[in-house]
């Protein structure tokens, strides 16, 4: 039944062991070229594709193909620029230079292999890789910088519904803030024994950003667990999709003033804030919450162009923070490494109960149209996670539901 709730379509099983020379020496990489424009610069002015050497295939090692790119709005956020202080480097993160190749989150196939644990065919993950369509890695991770081998994704797991609700910076974020934080988290604390004595209340969650990856999954997840959620996002057609997908009313801030809104949907006041957006809708939430109420700060993709310059919004609202008692808390998921198995095996389990619908926009086209996707993440047209499926390699890939 598992299989059944995130097939992925039959992967051709060809082992291909050989000595011969690798029909690939070189790929498309996509380069930082260009330091952006300090305010809405465009991805394609910004990377450059280039072409790199791909290192010969030895014995134990697999060259594989990206066949499915999570487009993430953070690709400008990694960038090495003046006066970019985010606290990252304290965090042992490396920013990217300018000439680097760019990284993100995809699912490979293998297209050949002198590896006896890889066959042609099965599809690897890459969490936090380079953006270069051919690579080449050693089976048994000898060449990761964390000596990490490559990982494999059973036949049963969807690579759409994957990528877009079971890895760390989408659905286990999300799991992780709801399940193994302070302010994330919903249920009451107590003595147990004396739990008869209280009567359960419905906990009310607002979500920002709730069409997007982390938050789509994130107001799924505080239904299961009985609460009233609701979520923002920019449009009143993402807003209308929501409801299906774990939200019992949406505001779309673009058209709706969030304030207003606010008061009318959660007269009883929030609980528990799950932030993705930061700056104004943050300041509007904090208003609305009950005395005791809890901030969960995830991102702060409004302030995207303001890293560079220096010219933080803020939360100008924080004031209200002494009255209200309220308490903060971010979520920084690199720290949370030890939950990622228990929560990408608890996601998997969710969707195939039903608990979790997974939420993508799929594109199909090539690997070199990837820098122009980026740009459509700050549209309104993408709802959970946007995935750029390579249409030059259709092996081991599925559409998901």
């Amino acid at each position: 039944m598992l299989a059944q709730a995130v097939s992925a379509e039959p992967i051709p099983r060809v082992v291909r062991v050989s000595s011969q020379a690798m029909s690939v020496s070189t790929t498309s990489a996509w380069c930082y070229a260009k330091t952006p424009e300090a305010v809405k610069p465009k991805a394609g002015d910004i990377y450059e594709l280039q072409q790199q050497e791909v290192p010969a295939l030895k014995e134990g090692m697999i060259l594989v193909r990206l066949s499915a790119i999570a487009v993430a709005p953070m690709a400008r956020a990694f960038l090495e620029l003046p006066g970019n202080d985010t606290g990252a480097e304290d965090l042992g993160l490396q920013r990217l230079k300018l000439g680097g190749t760019a990284v993100g989150e995809s699912v490979a196939t293998v297209v050949e292999t002198m590896s006896k644990k890889f066959v042609v065919g099965d599809r690897i993950w890459l969490p936090f890789n380079k953006l270069a369509e051919h690579q080449v890695f050693c089976d048994d991770g000898s060449d990761h910088p964390m000596k990490l081998a490559p990982v494999k994704l059973p036949a049963f797991v969807n690579t759409e519904t994957f990528l877009s609700t079971m890895t760390p910076s989408a659905g286990v974020t999300a799991y992780v803030g709801a399940n193994h934080t302070v302010c994330g988290s919903v249920e009451d604390s107590g003595l147990a024994c004396l739990s008869f004595l209280r009567k359960a209340t419905p906990k009310t969650v607002l979500v920002t950003s709730a069409a997007g990856a982390v938050g789509v999954v994130a107001c799924q997840l505080y239904k299961h667990k009985g609460c009233k959620v609701i979520g923002v996002t920019s449009t009143r057609e993402k807003a209308d999709k929501l409801l299906a997908y774990g939200c019992d009313a949406a505001i779309a801030y673009k058209t709706e003033d969030l304030d207003a809104r606010l008061s009318e949907l959660a007269p009883e006041k929030l609980d528990v804030v799950v932030d993705n957006v930061g700056s104004t809708q943050l300041d509007a939430a904090t208003k609305h919450m009950k005395i005791g109420g809890k901030i969960l700060s995830i991102g702060t993709i409004s302030e995207l162009d303001n890293y560079a310059t220096g010219n933080i919004q803020g939360w100008k609202n924080y004031h209200w923070g002494v009255s209200r008692e309220l308490k903060f808390e971010g979520l920084y998921i690199g720290n949370h490494q030890k939950q990622f198995p228990g929560a990408m095996m608890s996601l998997g389990m969710l969707v195939f109960r039903g608990k979790i619908k997974p939420a993508h926009t799929i594109i199909e086209g090539g690997f070199e149209e990837w820098a122009a996707h980026v740009d459509k993440l700050f549209g309104s047209e993408t709802f959970g996670r946007m995935i750029l499926v390579n249409s030059k390699n259709t092996a081991g890939r599925a559409i998901g539901t």
